[in-house]
């Protein structure tokens, strides 16, 4: 498995080296430079105005009640587009920019809801008891006196 990964993780980074490659060749050396300092920009750009946009949603979802791992799935897809174009390559770049197109983020959206949900994901049914003072016993009646205490003084 961990060789797996790391077969496909080198054999990305080639391929990405070679559009570099190619792209230099076809318009010229510049381009694929300016095109990996633009990613990068761009990059932390969709980071910081994702991070910014979900902390507000996570607010408005907790002040009305409603907190969800649908809140969050948007934030973390925004953060992943991000962090794609921040890596140099142009088909990284792209893959970030589906990413950022509202019908890819739906479908992304439904693929994470429904494998969570195919994977047993959990779900705690709680019950919220809210304690009165007059169920609370009488603090100066159950308090035993200890004179050698430093909180008496």
């Amino acid at each position: 498995m961990i060789r797996t990964i790391f077969f496909v993780l080198f054999a990305l980074g080639l391929l990405e080296l070679f559009v570099l490659v190619k792209t230099g060749q076809w318009f010229g050396a510049w381009f694929p430079v300016l095109a990996v300092l633009a990613g990068f920009a761009a990059g932390g750009f969709i980071i910081r105005h994702t991070g910014v946009k979900s902390l507000g949603e996570l607010r408005e979802a907790a002040r009305a009640g409603v907190i969800g791992p649908q809140t969050a799935i948007g934030g973390v897809l925004g953060l992943l587009a991000g962090l794609l174009f921040i890596l140099p390559g142009l088909i990284s770049d792209v893959a970030a920019i589906l990413l950022l197109l509202p019908v890819m983020r739906r479908i992304a959206e439904r693929y994470i809801d429904k494998s969570g949900m195919r994977k047993g994901a959990v779900m705690i049914d709680a019950e919220a008891v809210e304690i009165t003072e007059q169920a609370l016993p009488h603090p100066e009646r159950h308090r035993e006196k200890n004179e050698e205490s430093p909180w008496n003084h």
